[in-house]
């Protein structure tokens, strides 16, 4: 059986697996990338948008996977009250629609340059131990069965890790913490290119939302994600297929691709354990509130990435420990607000969510705490204070 040694396998080629993979190749160690698909980038699982943030993070430059730039956010609720979030509303909170193919591939090339190997057709299967310690990985490569052994492991492997499995972390998702998703990219539709769409509602779209991102004159992609514990099978298709008829803008558009998947929108989980580091969907670094992962990813990939060439540098595999620490600081906070807020609104109703929209349209949201958003809801709407109570501690 063919033998491959490297320093690091990440076993994923997504955008976590493959940041990670650049960082630690960029220190000169050997780092391997097993992707399962014959192609990195396909096929998409996303619904393609990004905030402009991403720029600060000097990751990935500016490229021809930028589809198109919106200045802004509308969200729409049942009865159509429309907060719209500008850049002057928002904090500049505008963002990118990407072509996630491409996305992807940049970041492979990137990791590639720097001297990462990346291992298509390649099926991490079983984990290799010793005396307990996570020390290789059975791989089938192409149709062959290989092995692959390192000194660290990195589990970029998705919602429902199988690296996570292997060390004995729970990596299990109740159905309410993980999002059933439906896209079309529509042609021949018209729709503001200038703006993201989020329409919210327990009828449209219960525990989740409906999406309509501009990517060009007259295609969008037009999604759907709706809570596990709301689902049934065909029940994401079926309310967005009405929805989509329903408006007169985006019915006569013709699919040119459909999409499905899962999202999970749960609490993180433990994060590295002795010489294993779990990086993205697999650590549950998604957004609770909105399901967004690119972001994250990238932030998370980072750190793991710069945290494992520490650790190989000063030969010391406690350091891992330093990427928690790492993303911690950047997205702890975030996280566990977003999961207390999903948990609040998966539970309410259309009435709730037409209460809100019209109590903060007129708000300026760059001048708002989360603490002084709640309390100006409660009160211009003092029957929201019930369900929103949990959220006053948060800032």
């Amino acid at each position: 059986m063919k033998r491959f040694d490297y320093d690091v396998v990440v076993i994923g080629g997504g955008p976590a697996g493959l940041v990670t993979s650049m960082y630690i190749a960029e220190k000169g160690f050997s780092v391997a990338v097993l992707e399962r698909d014959k192609e990195i980038g396909v096929p998409v699982l996303c619904g393609e948008g990004v905030s402009k943030k991403i720029d600060e993070l000097g990751i990935i430059p500016r490229g021809r996977w930028i589809v198109s730039e919106v200045v802004g956010a509308r969200i729409f609720s049942p009865n159509g009250t429309m907060v719209k979030l500008s850049a002057e509303r928002a904090g500049g909170e505008t963002g990118y629609i990407i072509d996630r193919e491409e996305f992807d591939k940049e970041l492979a090339r990137l990791s590639a340059k720097r001297g990462a190997d990346i291992f298509l057709r390649c099926n991490a299967r079983q984990g290799i131990f010793e005396d307990g310690k996570l020390v290789g990985v059975k791989a089938d490569l192409d149709g062959e069965e290989v092995k692959f052994f390192a000194k660290i492991f990195v589990g970029a492997d998705g919602i429902e890790s199988r690296v996570g499995k292997w060390i004995g972390i729970d990596t299990r998702l109740k159905p309410k913490d993980i999002v059933s998703c439906f896209e079309y990219t529509l042609s021949g539709i018209e729709c503001d290119k200038d703006y993201s769409d989020f329409y919210v509602g327990k009828s449209i779209a219960p525990g989740g939302y409906i999406w309509v991102f501009p990517k060009g004159d007259d295609v969008a992609n037009v999604g759907i994600g709706i809570l596990g514990s709301y689902s049934r099978p065909g029940l994401a298709k079926e309310l967005l297929d009405r929805f989509i008829e329903s408006k007169e803008n985006l019915r006569k558009g013709k699919a040119i691709r459909v999409l499905t998947g899962a999202v999970p929108v749960a609490r993180p989980v433990e994060s590295f354990r002795d010489n294993v580091v779990l990086v993205g969907d697999a650590a549950r670094h998604t957004d609770p509130l909105t399901g967004g992962g690119i972001m994250h990813a990238l932030i998370g990939g980072k750190a793991a990435g710069e945290s494992i060439a520490e650790s190989l540098e000063e030969n010391d595999i406690s350091l891992l420990k330093r990427y928690e620490e790492r993303w911690k600081e950047i997205l702890e906070k975030k996280l566990k607000r977003n999961y207390m807020m999903k948990e609040i609104a998966s539970g309410f109703d259309d009435k709730t969510f037409d209460k809100l929209a019209e109590s903060v349209k007129n708000i300026n949201f760059e001048e708002f705490s989360t603490y002084g958003l709640i309390k100006a809801l409660v009160l211009k709407h003092p029957s929201l204070l019930i369900k929103l109570k949990p959220l006053l501690g948060l800032r």
